[in-house]
């Protein structure tokens, strides 16, 4: 159930279509596995964020004649689930929060270097979880992490405690200090972004306002860099050419001259997208500006 082998995409942007074949399979593997790796399999992992992450031992193939039989892994999930009431006022719609703690005997990871994975971080969670039968009493759960990448867990065997936890044990784990993205920017990254940003992104005027009225750019909001992709909202509008958005923007006191993580002002972007209409509002912007630019680096 390699994911790599049904066309997923690259982490931070997942399409969660199932993989043809696998709910079929889940029915069965969790009425014929053993009752531990049954109910592994019966988490909900999408959302599911890690709250702690320890190994022990060596792995299987440095393991020794005599030595511990390969790495103990002991993982603690939060895991979240929407439930919708039909109540006398309507349909109504709360959170279940559950702790989970896990505990894989003869753990082989993949990758071995699971720090690059930041999976303590405040913007890491998981969106997708698949477990499969590899080789005789060998299993696999493989996760899907955004933002980071994928990790898989081989295991002979789990053990598993389940507790319900308030929702505050969710808020403290998001609260951590972000990760963030690293490398090229995905085709899908919008989806991810800061609703300011995904706003800017889709063109979406009314719903860039409501996010942004009662702050400028002199207090915050209008030029903060969306902590994963590094892009404020100027950013994102050049990024897909949406003028209007980007007019809007301007109007309400943006900085044109802001770089994003990648050190690229909205400018640079639009060069880089041939976004050809931000390109020249933004250049007739500079352009207006420039006298008063003068006078700021002559410091008259």
């Amino acid at each position: 159930m390699r994911w790599s082998r049904v066309g997923w995409p690259a982490a931070g942007y997942v399409s969660l279509e199932d993989v043809e074949g696998y709910p079929q399979y889940l029915a069965r593997l969790i009425v014929d596995a053993p009752p531990s790796v049954a109910a592994l399999a019966s988490i909900t992992w999408n959302e599911a964020r890690f709250a702690e992450w320890q190994v022990s031992g060596v792995p299987d193939d440095a393991a020794g004649a005599g030595s511990a039989p390969g790495q103990t892994l002991h993982a603690t999930v939060v895991v979240r689930t929407d439930e919708v009431l039909d109540t006398p006022d309507g349909l109504w719609r709360r959170w279940n929060h559950a702790r989970v703690t896990l505990r894989f005997s003869r753990a082989v990871l993949e990758p071995e270097d699971i720090e690059s994975l930041a999976l303590l971080s405040g913007d890491v969670q998981v969106s997708r979880g698949e477990i499969a039968h590899v080789d005789a009493d060998v299993w696999e759960l493989r996760l899907l992490v955004s933002p980071t990448g994928e990790l898989a867990v081989h295991f002979r065997d789990v053990a598993i405690e389940v507790c319900p936890v308030d929702g505050a044990a969710w808020s403290e784990l998001e609260g951590r200090p972000p990760h963030g993205w690293h490398g090229p920017v995905p085709d899908g990254w919008v989806e991810w972004a800061s609703p300011a940003v995904r706003a800017a992104a889709h063109g979406d005027i009314g719903g860039l306002s409501l996010e942004l009225d009662g702050f400028t750019s002199a207090s915050s909001g209008i030029d903060d860099l969306d902590p994963r992709w590094g892009l404020a909202p100027l950013h994102a509008a050049t990024w897909f050419d949406r003028r209007s958005a980007a007019e809007a923007l301007l109007e309400r006191g943006a900085d044109v001259d802001l770089r994003d993580a990648a050190g690229r002002t909205a400018l640079d972007i639009a060069r880089e997208r041939g976004a050809r209409g931000t390109e020249l509002l933004l250049r007739a912007v500079i352009t207006s500006d420039s006298p008063q630019r003068e006078d700021e680096s002559t410091g008259m």
